[in-house]
């Protein structure tokens, strides 16, 4: 089983894998075969490295977007095709623990929703159990009507009992009673007092009462954090909008002792920023600053509420909700060894005078109102008791009514039913599960990243010749709600890649949605690398790389491997991979025939005469079926080319030479040059390519054949299936086999318009494999059944696919019998989303492995040197 951590805020992912990777470090250096990989999962720091490891121990620590997005199939800021991967995976064989659950709204009711499901309505294959965590938020989130119903709504036994033996430590706890000693004075912060020094404890005449809102402008609060700084030590301001805490720090002085932290940073500059926080923390713990260091003053938003842990000596906060403003002082004085530690507190600014509002900032204003009364009456308790003392003070039920978590949407069994389905819906969209994640807050993200290209409009066809797009590295998380403006008030541009028809497509401001992969021209600017995104075009990066492709429904990207290997080959070893996977994580029975049968027999389609003639060359192994090729890098070039050769063989000294093309190129004539490569050619290299005389462009060039070759295995399976009376594998596996690259999945489709199923054409309808034939049938790519009328009755002679994904994966209620009548009773049926879905990984994950290590094959580079 593996460990999945669901968390609200990307500063905890960050220290909580840190922590996480030291200690299994340090247990690996006592025990050498103890291996436990820790993956983080967050907006721009995004690792994938666990999806191909289920077999193995890891932890995967992620943000409850990047997380609950995935576990609902439609996982933000990536491709739709990897999208079943990640939901079969999440959803078996894990450990999921919520942590800071205060600070999860709706996700908080999505984990238990998904618990109940993957235990009680769509069974997970392996156990798959939820973990939540909280010193402040009840329980009611787990009394869903759902949960209820099948006696999941309160504690079980064993979690009773472990609550109070965990009490009974901690009382017992000699070494926490320092901590629950800490002192952490609460004040309302005065504008007119802004500038004056506070006594010893913080008392000051009227600190019960609230300052007016009107005067907490941002200069004011700058001048009071300056004013009240202390040399040497940590000054924390937190604010409730990205807006606020950009506009504190520009106020504080030009100095080198300020930091700003928000979510709305790229990867390397984030991770900039806190690292200054926590190495500037660890250094004054450690006694070790300089005699007169100025301290640090470090200016956020809410992304630094919980599980970061520095200890503040002053901390400025703006009234947020209860639960908020307990995380909060949490960062003061945080191990009761700074008794002198100073908190104050300001209101938000209300737009529109005493006018009765909703919201206020981020927050519903009846939240505010609730958690005002609080610091109010916390604050006085605050001055002469410790701060567990101070908490416990207050009336109980008021604090318990700010802690219960609210009400929000929640996912049913027919919704996450639904979702199984990876298809574009009837307006060319997806399903949009915000609300199950982060609810409607205006805050919920896309992905903004910046490329550069020439021309009004990104480049299409083999023109989009640069990277493909990293998200973890240059992706910045952004407010859908912000990009909408900017777009709108500026005239920007945006686009989104079409998957289907292989380009970038304009994105109108209304369009834009959460979780999307939003693309600007580089000039269009918006970004800062002090500030984060600041959506004013004066902030232009310095250098970003050229506008490149996304994956697309066409394209083959696992077949150029960099190297030749025979079909037979290939699908041997994915057989092998797929019996060691399937062993390893104790697969019995039709459920590991299918898995192994699937993974034998997955490439067959690539035996089609059409795939096999779109291979760009086959020096490698000439004179048999090929299952996988080289990359090819081309150069279009005029004039000499020997001059390109020469540059290229500098590069790639043992690349091997394919044949010239000649071809127009606007209004020149050009010839191609190309090499078969073993790695893939980085974007220095590319830069330095394209910078040689004559060199009008070049690229990587994409293997598209025209044709979804696991359609056609799909077809040649299912013939063989139907054919035989002593199954040679449960219809199970002809679907597992089809969904293997997750662009075939729940229907069978034309993709050019004529009589084709996802490319594969009516002829030639024979697969051939060394001795072996396979015929194709297109019956079952039909949507529904195929059949006869005789007379007033029809006459069914086919399944449909959609009766057999209908079968596979039962229906959304449990009391629902009726079934298409595709997959026998005696076979694997009735799956549910969760468990089908892993399948499906798991048989992707024995390609991937295939091909990662194959048995037998041969390299550009082995070509050249004569082996």
């Amino acid at each position: 089983m593996h460990l999945v951590v669901c968390l609200p805020m990307r500063s905890l992912v960050t220290q909580t894998v840190q922590r996480l990777q030291t200690y299994f470090d340090a247990l690996k250096a006592k025990k050498p075969e103890v291996g436990v990989a820790v993956h983080q999962l967050m907006g721009g720091a995004i690792d994938d490295e666990w999806v191909g490891q289920p077999d193995k121990p890891w932890v995967l620590v992620g943000t409850q977007d990047q997380l609950l997005s995935r576990a609902l199939n439609r996982g933000y800021s990536m491709s739709r095709f990897e999208w079943p991967i990640h939901f079969g995976l999440l959803n078996n064989d894990c450990r999921w623990l919520i942590d800071e659950v205060q600070l999860m709204g709706p996700g908080l009711w999505t984990t238990s929703q998904l618990d109940w499901m993957r235990r009680k309505r769509f069974e997970s294959l392996k156990p798959c159990p939820t973990t939540w965590m909280s010193a402040t938020v009840g329980q009611s989130f787990l009394g869903t009507t759902d949960r209820v119903r099948d006696a999941l709504a309160e504690p079980s036994n064993e979690q009773i009992a472990f609550e109070g033996k965990l009490k009974t430590a901690l009382n017992g706890d000699a070494g926490l009673k320092w901590w629950r000693a800490a002192k952490r004075p609460l004040a309302w912060w005065h504008p007119e007092a802004a500038a004056q020094p506070t006594t010893s404890g913080g008392k000051k005449r009227g600190a019960a009462k609230s300052a007016a809102a009107t005067a907490a402008t941002p200069n004011a609060i700058a001048a009071s954090v300056k004013a009240k700084h202390v040399a040497g030590t940590l000054s924390l301001v937190i604010c409730n909008t990205v807006d606020m805490a950009r506009a504190v720090f520009g106020a504080l002085p030009s100095a080198n002792h300020k930091v700003l932290l928000t979510s709305r940073f790229r990867r390397e500059d984030r991770a900039r920023h806190e690292q200054r926080l926590i190495d500037f923390d660890a250094q004054r713990k450690a006694g070790g600053l300089p005699e007169h260091d100025p301290g640090l003053i470090c200016v956020s938003t809410q992304v630094i509420e919980a599980g970061v842990d520095i200890s503040a000596h002053r901390l400025f906060t703006e009234l947020a909700p209860w639960p908020s403003m307990l995380q909060r002082l949490g960062r003061l004085n945080r191990k009761g060894d700074d008794q002198e530690a100073q908190a104050w507190v300001w209101e938000t600014p209300k737009e529109g005078g005493n006018k009765k509002v909703e919201r206020i900032g981020p927050y519903e204003a009846a939240d505010i109102e609730r958690a005002k009364k609080l610091v109010e009456a916390f604050a006085s308790l605050s001055q002469n008791k410790a701060f567990s003392e101070a908490i416990a003070g207050l009336n109980a039920c008021k604090q318990k009514d700010a802690l219960q978590p609210k009400p929000s949407p929640l996912p049913r069994a027919l919704d996450v039913h639904g979702l199984f389905s990876t298809e574009r819906d009837v307006h060319g969209g997806f399903t949009d599960v915000s609300a199950f994640v982060r609810g409607t807050d205006p805050d919920l993200d896309v992905t903004v990243f910046w490329r550069y290209w020439t021309g009004d409009s990104p480049p299409r066809g083999k023109e989009l010749d640069g990277p493909l797009l990293e998200p973890a590295k240059e992706g910045c998380p952004v407010s859908f709600v912000r990009v909408q403006k900017m777009i709108e008030s500026s005239k920007a541009k945006a686009w989104l890649w079409d998957d289907e028809a292989d380009r970038w497509e304009r994105v109108n401001h209304w369009d834009i949605r959460p979780g999307m992969l939003v693309m600007f021209k580089h000039d269009v600017g918006g970004y800062d690398a002090t500030q984060g995104w600041t959506g004013d075009r004066a902030n232009v990066l310095a250098e970003v790389p050229r506008a490149g492709r996304g994956a697309t429904l066409r394209d083959d990207a696992w077949t150029e491997v960099g190297y030749w290997s025979k079909l037979d080959v290939h699908l041997k070893d994915a057989r092998d991979a797929a019996e060691k996977l399937s062993t390893a994580l104790s697969l019995t029975g039709d459920t590991k025939t299918a898995v192994v049968e699937a993974s034998g027999l997955h490439d067959l389609g690539k035996a089609h005469p059409q795939w096999q003639a779109a291979l760009p060359d086959r020096s490698g192994i000439p004179n048999a079926p090929l299952a996988k090729s080289p990359r090819v890098v081309a150069a279009d070039v005029v004039g000499d080319a020997s001059v390109v050769r020469a540059a290229f063989a500098s590069l790639r000294p043992q690349a091997h030479a394919l044949p010239d093309e000649t071809r127009r190129r606007g209004r020149e004539d050009v010839v191609r040059l190309r090499w078969a490569i073993d790695d893939r050619l980085n974007e220095a290299e590319l830069k330095s390519l394209r910078a040689v005389t004559g060199v009008r462009w070049a690229g990587h060039l994409q293997f598209h054949p025209g044709l979804r070759h696991e359609v056609a295995s799909a077809l040649a399976m299912w013939r063989r299936y139907q054919d035989s009376e002593t199954k040679p594998y449960p219809a199970l596996a002809v679907y597992l086999a089809a969904a293997h690259h997750g662009k075939a999945r729940t229907v069978m489709r034309s993709t050019t318009g004529e009589d084709d199923v996802f490319g594969v054409r009516v002829e030639p309808n024979v697969l051939t494999v060394g001795d072996d034939q396979w015929p194709l049938d297109f019956s079952i790519a039909k949507d529904g059944a195929e059949g006869r009328w005789e007379g007033s009755e029809f006459v069914q002679t086919g399944h449909g696919w959609t009766g057999l994904v209908a079968d596979l994966l039962g229906p959304w209620r449990p009391e629902e019998t009726s079934d298409a009548g595709v997959v026998p009773a005696d076979e694997p049926r009735q799956l549910g989303p969760f468990a089908l879905a892993y399948l499906e990984a798991l048989v992707r994950i024995a390609d991937w492995r295939a091909s990662a290590q194959p048995s037998a094959s041969t390299k550009p580079s082995e070509v050249r040197d004569g082996r």
